[in-house]
């Protein structure tokens, strides 16, 4: 039998190496596990292996302040999430109930907020939809008093193979 090339198995539920995770975070500018997991599922089984995604991770970004140091703007990412939740139940979620759209908040990082949608439109360019996301991006960004940038992992998730 013909000698395979070592592959550095980082998820054993899926079987993804190191090799693939690293393609993935260069090709799509990945910078949380949930975003490697969208992409490769890599975590996504028994998410024994969301360490060594990290230690990945910061290898090419650096380490990620810890989530309750504030960055430049002045708040840490758990103040940016309490006050992006408290957006989206306010001012964002009735109108996106009318619609039939679902907004579910993963995550918030820096600048970054992974959400998933579900619903009306959801993974299309119609106008109502983006002007939607339009919208939640908007208020976000009002609630923190900086240009939030929305990751969707339902986008990432469809580049998965």
């Amino acid at each position: 039998m013909a000698d395979l090339p070592a592959r550095n198995l980082i998820c054993r539920c899926y079987v993804v190496d190191e090799g693939t995770i690293r393609k993935a975070v260069a090709d799509h500018g990945l910078r949380q596990v949930e975003e490697v997991t969208a992409v490769t599922r890599a975590g996504g089984g028994c998410s024994s292996c969301w360490d060594e995604i990290q230690a990945i991770l910061n290898d090419v970004w650096g380490k990620p302040p810890p989530r309750d140091v504030a960055d430049a703007s002045g708040l840490s990412s758990a103040q940016k999430r309490a006050r992006i939740v408290r957006a989206l139940d306010a001012e964002v979620h009735p109108l996106l109930d009318r619609n039939g759209v679902q907004l579910q908040l993963v995550d918030v990082a820096g600048d970054r907020v992974l959400v998933r949608f579900t619903g009306n439109g959801v993974g299309t360019t119609a106008a109502s939809f983006l002007a939607l996301k339009r919208y939640a991006v908007q208020k976000m960004t009002e609630a923190c008093g900086q240009k939030m940038n929305l990751v969707e992992l339902n986008v990432l998730e469809a580049l998965a193979p």
